[in-house]
């Protein structure tokens, strides 16, 4: 059975903490591909969401003191669980509320997956970044950055941005689909977390998961690039094809292992 028939025959449970910029987007692309969102903003359901879940998203985007203490229950009850975790964290060079948040989220907790941006990965790399907010203006190469930060870290990372670049413990991989519109919509980059959650809940290998989830995230968006003129239509119809592609689209991934 293909991953995505596996996924659209037992729905993965997906809580999303995520900013509110994007929720719209991360449930409705989640749903659109065959998977159930949740979107909590109660830390006392920790315990039950995380009994039932798939897997868990953190993303700190629009986070304040209130969310803090929600992202801290779901994480310590995922981890209980061993329900995986990725970790977003937008805007980490931008405020030392968003630094030390994601490092006492990284200290205390464990956690899958870190992806993010250059900018943002370039910070959490101790690597000095330009960015100043949530968008990357770095032009270093992907690879390098997860490296560094793979590194000092420990824990699996995706850098994204006109290549994408996976370092895990055994492998380095760059990423090379994908279409600019993406950046040119809220929201894309943390819908992707949660779409790598879907897929590596229903893949036999982590990296296997991860990497097909990227890479049919980014196959769509270039099927729906190729229908739009221009960002907003893009949005309605990049959501379709998360839903229309089956795992044919996967054919066309471009995937450079790395030795």
């Amino acid at each position: 059975m293909s991953i995505l028939q596996e996924l659209r025959g037992r729905p993965p449970l997906i809580v999303c903490i995520t900013n509110d910029v994007v929720k719209d987007l991360t449930a409705n692309g989640l749903l659109a591909m065959g998977a159930s969102p949740i979107m909590s903003g109660e830390k006392s359901e920790a315990a039950a969401l995380m009994q039932a879940a798939d897997g868990l998203l953190i993303n700190i985007g629009t986070a304040d003191e209130g969310k803090k203490e929600l992202m801290f229950e779901m994480a310590e009850a995922a981890n209980k669980n061993n329900v995986p975790l990725v970790l977003d964290p937008v805007g980490y060079p931008a405020s030392d509320f968003r630094k030390n948040l994601v490092d006492e989220l990284l200290e205390k907790y464990d956690v899958a997956l870190v992806k993010g941006n250059k900018s943002e990965m370039m910070a959490l790399a101790g690597l000095e970044s330009t960015s100043r907010g949530v968008d990357s203006t770095e032009t270093s190469d992907a690879l390098e950055i997860a490296e560094a930060a793979f590194e000092r870290l420990n824990i699996p990372v995706l850098v994204t941005g006109e290549a994408d670049a996976l370092v895990t413990r055994t492998r380095r991989y760059t990423l090379h689909n994908g279409h600019e519109f993406q950046g040119r919509i809220t929201g894309s980059e943390c819908l992707l977390g949660a779409v790598i959650l879907a897929f590596t809940s229903r893949s036999e290998a982590f990296n296997t998961g991860v990497l097909d989830a990227v890479s049919y995230y980014n196959l769509c968006a270039e099927s729906a690039a190729s229908e739009s003129a221009g960002p907003a239509a893009f949005r309605m119809n990049f959501i379709d094809a998360l839903h229309l592609n089956e795992d044919t689209l996967l054919a066309d991934k471009d995937i450079r292992n790395h030795e």
